[in-house]
Order: structure tokens, then sequence, then C-alpha cells
């Protein structure tokens, strides 16, 4: 009986479902592996693909668009059963007409079918021909692939036609085995193929389980290494948020669907828990191992974990996310069962050596420039490995030497051969004569881009002005030292008649330009490679001639970008003033045409707030030469003014006496303002008064799910009774800081009124109770980290505030559970014994002390500890998307003062006059 293994990517299910029944309808006795049938799709490797590999007699590699990772995987596995018994099972790739064929290990050496319905009836008889040990390899591979990748990195499906660097692959691969404890750090140039040495050269080898063909090793393949195959491998960019990659790597292989809340979810606990220091990165793993469980799937039995362009640490990603993603990584590598690399470009490394955590871990791995000999290697060895040749037999040579000239002053010479190779490449496809050619004025290496660009201007005469404007005015910028540069430019930056110019720049078989579609939706235009500023004459002449304006829009747009990362409550100070505006405006008069919306409306609000200035100035001088009434009336805008009125008609007559404080017994309650609906005030928070106690603080070494720093417990004695706000502070009430007081305006995507004020940095926090404090006279503040969780607990010393376990936690707190991954208004939950809501739940609440990983040293008469590093404060009672494990009374985060975000706000607490 024929038992077939049939391999495919899930975007051609459909097609190779209609495979599988056509081979069972010619041979009712076959057995066919359809993967929908056995498996769960979106997992990772599994020992049942490998047995089903060992127990097939032939091996199907349906190829469409593109071949998938778990392809990638499974030919693998096959191809080490094809080296140990050729004869005995058989290996065959079907590949649709008109796609490219991947550069996969031997697939050149294979039977190749090639048709546009693998399912009808002569290429049924085709492949069971093949199965039977009948037909043979293709000679013309080189119409159904092309070994060149233009500009684009090499992956691992490429790794046949990845030639030049077998040494620094087996170095890595070396380092990985000698030292996994150490982050090797492939660091070069931009454009020296660090991130296809990562992918098409160690990747591969670990997943092929073999060193490099014909490489120099220095033994047997590592013994580390042994199972390396079914390990769960990883990668990631950085970007602007590190944590969140590094998250969403690993939850891609927990299999859930596309739209599950679940995700969710897990996803934003994560996110949390790494963030606040509650998880490693082992934590990580060992939750995708037991997801794997959850799957009945085995354990893998490695991870490793590649991350690429190492540098969007330094230059996207924000300062305390770089910082809490290097400590997790670094924290990591001790964990035997992780492997961790990382590419760089070089002109970081100084960024690195200030990033301490990782520059004492990394291992460093040199990735200079291709020298002649290797260059000669790339440009040669993937021909003749598909049955093409050069032209003249000093075609290679010339090519090689070039690139190596130009790799001395140009760190964009190696994809600029690869893009020259590429299009040589297409251009003996469409010939069919299998003959790689390249025109005299082309060996100028680069000369693709050039003769593309007069090409595409002799055959568009009319498109001149048009192409100058897109190349010059949207997609070029100028550095300080006057070279240009390129720049990305937003699809709304283009009229839709302009677009199509884009696209069609972009397309075959003109390719001057890129279009990427970010993750977000976003899509951008930008130049394929910036060699056509250097390399196109009449490109440079546009752009001298447009050198001055691009220098300064390059400024506005840096300008612009300033004032957008700009803190809310500072950002009048960071628009445009005096000359540089006047002469913004100016410019926008005379171009608006060439200036962005974004640019042309940061003018206007720059101009706005200048004409504002003046009116305040004009009325000032009015001011002085008028009665007091009307300048009450000129000084409305002003701040105090606006306080003094929200006194007068808000606050006065509610403030306490000491009399009537000195009479307050706990549990009553108090608001310093006018009541506006029921107990409830918008214009400041009720209070609740706490009695004096003692209590122990932290968690005891038993208690499920607590976090070592949650003690050593200590006992605390609170001497005199204070006040805690009875809720969360709300939008209402933080609104009205806005509006009296000056407190920064701040949006939630949740609402606003009575929901829980969000997106509060600990400074927002202070600014709140020191606006309150002086407008009530009052000592209102933050709470310390003792009374609020003696606060929290209200006599209790189990994990919550309430009798019993989490069970019941849904009766008194919004979290991931039940919260509809939102905050909800406050007080709609059970209170604690002091009459308290939401101290489990729905947004983490700042206190005043610094973080401290244990309780040593710390006060106990519930003081805020203030001492040490204060760069990172506490957050209490966990949040909206929090599992229970957070929201115990005595769970505690750090994050940096200065973070907003949507799961951070704060309560108020008072100190009281008391006999």
């Amino acid at each position: 009986m024929q038992r077939w293994f049939l391999s495919y990517h899930s975007p051609d299910q459909a097609l190779a479902e209609r495979l599988k029944v056509a081979i069972e309808r010619k041979d009712s006795a076959s057995r066919v592996f359809f993967a929908p049938t056995h498996m769960r799709a979106g997992g990772s490797w599994s020992a049942q693909l490998a047995q089903e590999i060992a127990d097939a007699t032939a091996f199907i590699l349906l190829i469409g668009k593109e071949v998938g990772p778990w392809q990638v995987l499974e030919y693998d596995e096959a191809l080490d059963k094809w080296a140990k018994s050729p004869f005995g099972f058989r290996l065959i790739v079907i590949l649709l007409e008109g796609q490219t064929a991947p550069g996969l290990p031997f697939l050149r050496r294979l039977h190749w079918i090639i048709t546009p319905d693998p399912s009808s009836e002569r290429d049924i008889g085709r492949l069971f021909d093949a199965a039977s040990g009948g037909g043979s390899s293709r000679s013309d591979l080189w119409r159904y692939t092309s070994p060149y990748r233009g500009l684009a990195a090499m992956e691992e499906k490429d790794s046949d036609y990845f030639f030049g660097r077998k040494r620094e692959t087996v170095e890595v691969l070396s380092a990985l085995a000698g030292a996994p404890d150490r982050l090797p750090l492939l660091i070069g140039n931009s454009g020296v193929g660090k991130s296809s040495l990562a992918q098409a050269g160690v990747l591969a080898a670990l997943k092929r389980q073999a060193w490099p063909e014909e490489a120099r090793t220095p033994n047997a393949w590592p013994a580390a290494f042994h199972d390396s195959r079914q390990w769960c491998f990883l990668s990631l960019k950085p970007g602007t948020d590190p944590l969140k990659a590094l998250v969403e790597s690993f939850l891609d292989t927990w299999q859930f669907a596309a739209t599950d809340p679940e995700r969710v979810t897990h996803h934003h606990g994560w996110m949390e828990a790494l963030h606040g220091g509650k998880a490693t990165l082992p934590d990580l793993i060992d939750a995708t191992e037991r997801r794997r469980k959850e799957l009945d799937q085995p354990k893998p039995p490695g991870f490793f974990l590649y991350v690429d362009q190492g540098e969007e640490l330094y230059v996207r990603a924000e300062e305390g996310q770089r910082r809490r993603f290097s400590e997790l990584l670094a924290q990591a590598l001790p964990d035997p069962r992780l492997y961790i690399m990382m590419s760089l470009r070089s002109d970081f490394l100084g960024h690195l050596q200030n990033d301490k955590p990782l520059f004492k871990a990394r291992q460093h791995i040199d990735v200079p420039p291709l020298g002649e000999e290797e260059l000669r290697e790339i440009v040669s060895r993937p021909a003749q490995l598909l049955s093409a040749r050069f032209e003249t037999d000093g075609l290679v040579d010339i090519i090689s030497r070039r690139t190596a000239e130009d790799a001395v002053k140009d760190v964009g010479a190696l994809p600029l051969l690869s893009y020259t190779l590429d299009d040589m490449w297409t251009q003996m496809v469409r010939r069919g004569d299998g003959t790689l050619r390249l025109p005299a004025q082309s060996f100028e290496l680069g000369g693709v881009l050039v003769d593309r660009a007069n090409r595409f201007l002799e055959t568009h005469p009319g498109a001149e002005n048009a192409l100058r404007w897109v190349l010059t005015l949207r997609l070029a910028t100028v550095r300080e030292d006057g070279e240009p540069s390129r720049r990305r430019a937003a699809r709304a930056e283009f009229s839709d008649q302009e677009w199509r110019l884009v696209s069609e720049l972009a397309n075959y078989p003109n390719r001057l330009l890129v279009t990427v579609t970010t993750e977000t939706g976003e899509t951008f235009a930008e130049v394929a490679h910036e060699a056509i500023f250097r390399r196109w004459g009449k490109l440079r002449d546009w752009i001298a001639a447009e050198r001055e304006f691009l220098a300064w829009r390059t400024g506005l747009e840096a300008a612009r970008r300033a004032w957008q990362a700009t803190p809310a409550g500072s950002k009048n100070d960071a628009l445009l003033m005096g000359f540089a505006l006047d002469q913004a405006r100016k410019v926008c008069r005379e171009r608006a045409d060439d200036i962005p919306d974004s640019d042309r409306e940061f003018i206007e609000l720059s101009h706005k707030a200048a004409q504002r200035r003046k009116l305040r100035g004009q009325a000032l001088v009015g001011a002085l030469a008028t009665v007091i009434v009307l300048g009450v009336l000129a000084y409305w805008n002003d701040q105090a003014l606006k306080g003094l009125y929200h006194w007068f008609a808000h606050v006065r007559g509610s403030v306490l006496t000491a009399q009537a404080e000195r009479m307050l017994k706990p549990g009553e309650t108090f608001s310093e303002c006018v009541k506006t609906d029921g107990d409830y005030s918008k214009y400041c928070p009720q209070m609740v008064v706490v009695p004096a106690g003692k209590f122990t603080m932290g968690s005891s070494a038993t208690e499920k799910d607590r976090y070592d720093d949650e003690g050593p417990q200590q006992e605390v004695t609170i001497a005199r009774p204070f006040a805690v706000s009875k809720f969360e502070l709300t939008f209402d009430q933080w609104d009205t800081c806005v509006q009296y007081g000056g407190c920064t305006r701040l949006g939630s995507p949740f609402g606003d009124g009575k929901q829980p004020a969000i997106n509060m940095s600990w400074d927002d926090a202070q600014e709140y109770v020191k606006w309150l404090s002086g407008l009530t006279g009052q000592s209102y503040r933050l709470l310390t980290e003792a009374e609020w969780e003696y606060a929290a607990r209200a006599g209790s010393a189990g994990p919550y505030s309430f009798e019993g376990d989490a069970s019941v936690l849904g009766e008194y707190a919004w979290y991931s559970e039940n919260s509809g991954s939102r905050t909800h208004p406050v007080g709609e939950k059970r209170p604690n014994a002091f009459g308290l809501y939401d101290m489990h739940g729905n947004v983490w609440e700042w206190v005043e002390d610094c973080y401290h990983d244990r309780y040593n040293g710390a006060p106990t008469d519930g003081a805020a500890w203030t001492e040490g590093d204060c760069s990172r404060r506490v957050v209490r009672g966990g949040s909206w998307f929090g599992n229970p494990r957070y929201l115990r009374s005595a769970g505690r985060l750090r994050v940096a003062t200065a973070y907003r975000l949507n799961y951070l706000g704060f309560r108020v607490g008072r100190t009281l006059v008391v006999p």
C-alpha cells in the first residue's frame, strides 16, 4: 500500500484536498496523510508529523504562491529520510504553474511536476509514475525559480542558494553550542546580510540539523542540537513596543483563533506582568509548555528566539520598554531551554555599550563586508545549481570585483548586487534562453536602478514633472550633512492619481519604489534603495534645486515630531514661535501642496497659539488702564481666577473645620465640596475614615500565587486614623482639575464621567493632590503602600478583603473574566468592610512609595518608603484585564513614574487631625 505525506501551505488547503481525493480515487488502497483530518492547524512541530513522514513511502511538496513555515520543517524531516533511503522513499515537488519555487536544500535534485491543476488525470498519472521510480529531475529549473532575492533578506526556505557566509554560520552555531548562556550578537554594517545569515544560515542549519554544505566544521553536529528541528522557533523585530513583540511571538504558537478574545486577555496579562516585573521570560516559556499540554502536543525540547534589527531598540522603542526588554533577555539566558540570537547594525555599538544587561551578556560575532572570493561564490553558484550560465566567463569576475570595490565606499553594495542579479534573472526567464546577460553600461553596480528610471521617462515622456514631484518632494529628505536620503511617505500624502504613479513605479518592470503596509494597516511608499540618489544624475539635479526647501522641511518634520512627543501639559511650549513660525507660514503660503497635511496643521496650531498669547498680552496692557471689575473679566482665562471661582461656587462652606474633623468616627464619610449626585460629587472625592490599627503586611510563603516581592511579612502599626477616597478618582473629578486647576487633559477609550480616570502617571497623581490640597487647605496626598494594603484588607488576613477565594471575586471586582476588556464606572461592585469600592480590580492605583523588591528595611509605622531608586513607584490592586493573582491584597507592581497606561489610575488619601 502506498502511504503518501501531503505537505502544503494553509492558503492552498482547497487545492491540496482536491489532490488528496484524486490520489485516493486513482488508488483506493492508498493512504494520504492530510493535516486537517489528523492535526490542529497553526501549531508548532509535532512528533506525530515526524512519525507520519517516517511511515510514508512518498512525500509530496505542494508549492503555491509561497512555502509555509511548517512545510520547511516537514521537508527537512523528509529530506533526512530520503538521504538515508533514496530508492525506497520518493520526494516529489508539485509546483503550480506561474509560481516561483523556493531555495530549499537539494530541491533541484528531485522529481518536479509543474502544472496549473495537480488533481488533473494527466498529472495524477505523472505523480504515480514518479512515486514508482519513473521520471527524472528537470534540467531547466531556472525557469521556475529565482535564487536571488533582490533587496529582501534570505530566509530558511532560500538556504540552498545562500553562499558566502559559511564561516560566520559555523561561528554562530559554535557559539550557541559552546556558550548557551551568552547572546550571539551579529554586528555589521547596514546591508551586509546579517538577517540573511541569521535566517538562511543559522536557523536553516538548526532546522535541518546539519552544518552548512562544504563548510569547514569543528566536529560532528553538536550534541546540544541533536533535536533542534523540534525546537520552538520564534522571531521578532522590536519596533516601538518590544515587550508587545516578545509576547506576540510566543502567543502566535498558542493556536488561538484570530478573533478569540482569550488571546487579548493573555496578551494584556503577560504585558502587564513582564512590564511590572511580575513575570520573566522563563515564566512565559513555562506557560507555553503548559499550553502545549492543553493542546495535547509534546513539549518542545528547546526554544530559539531571534531578535532581528536590534537597532530598533535604540531608535524606536520607549526607554522604559527598552530597558525592561533588555533585562528580560539577559536574565533568561541561563535557562537551559532557551537560546537567543540578535542582529545589530554596527553604528549602534555605542548604544549597546550603554545597554548594560545586553552588553554584558553579548558574544560578539563580526559580520564584515564580503570579499571578492565570497562574492564570486554568491554570484556564480546559484546559477550553476539551476543549470543557468553567464553570457561570458569573465562576467562573473567583473561583477564580483566591481561589487567588492563598491562595498568599500557603499554600505548598500550587497543588496544592490542581489537587486542587479535578480533583474538579470528575470530578463533571462523572459527571453527563455538560460543565459544571464548584463549590458555594458550596467557594469556599474546599481546601474539597473538608473536604467529603469531612464527607461520609464523614455516610455512616459509626459510624466517627468510628476516623477520629479514624487521622488524629490515626497520621497526624499536632506540630512544635516546636506546629503539626500529616503523618506517614507504615508498614502494619505498622495492623491489617487499620484498613488497610481507610485504603484506603477513599484511594479515590474520599474521597481524603483516599494510600498509597505504595516501591521496597523498604514501604507507607505519609499524608494527601493538610496543608491538612486547617488547614481542617477537627473535625480541629483532635481534634489539640488530643492535642497534648501528639503532641508527646511526636514527641520519642520523634526519639530512636529518633537511636539507630538511632548507631554500634553507642555505642548504649547513646543510649538513654533517667533521667526521660525513666521518663516513656516510664509513657506506654507507659497508651497502648501509640497507640505504634508500633518505639518500644515502643526503650523496652523502654532499660529493660533501665538494669536492667543498676543491677545493675552493685549488684555494685560488694557487691564492696567481700567477698573478692577473689567480687569477680572479680562483675566478670566487666568488659572488662578478660575480656581477662585471654583472655590466660591463649589468648595466654600464644605471644607471641614478642625472641630468637625476631630469629631469624625471610623466609617464616616465626608466631601469637601458640593455634592452633585447623592453622596457623589464630580468636584472632589468622597472620603471614608479608616481606623487606626495593626496588620501583617505582605503575603505568607504558603499563599497561593504569591510573588517574592510580597515579603518578608512584617507587622505594621497605623497609629492614627486617616481618610481614603471611597472610589478610585473619576474622570469627572480629574476634569474638574483640568478646568479649574491646570491639570493635563487626558482621554480614555472607555468614556469619562464616573469611569475611573486612566492613563494617569505618578506625576499626574501628584499634580492632582497638590491642587486639591491647595484648594481646600487640607493635606490630601497619595496613600502610602502600607496604608493602601491596610485599607484594602479591611481586617482580612487572606488573599482578598473578603472571606473565600477567587470564585467570588466577581462580586467585588472588575477583572479579566468579567470586565469585557474595559474599565467600568466606580462603585458598581460590593465594597470591602471599610466601605471602600474597587480596591480589587478596575485600575491599578498609584501609591507614594518607591519600589523595592523586598520589605527588608521598610517602615513599620505606615510611612512611605521613599529611599533608593524612585524612578519606579508601586501600583496596587490589579486592573480590568488582570487575572485573580494580581488582584490579591498583597499584589504589587513596579511602574516607571512617567508611564501613562490605560490601566493606571489612583485614589487619594488625607491626613486627619485627631485628638
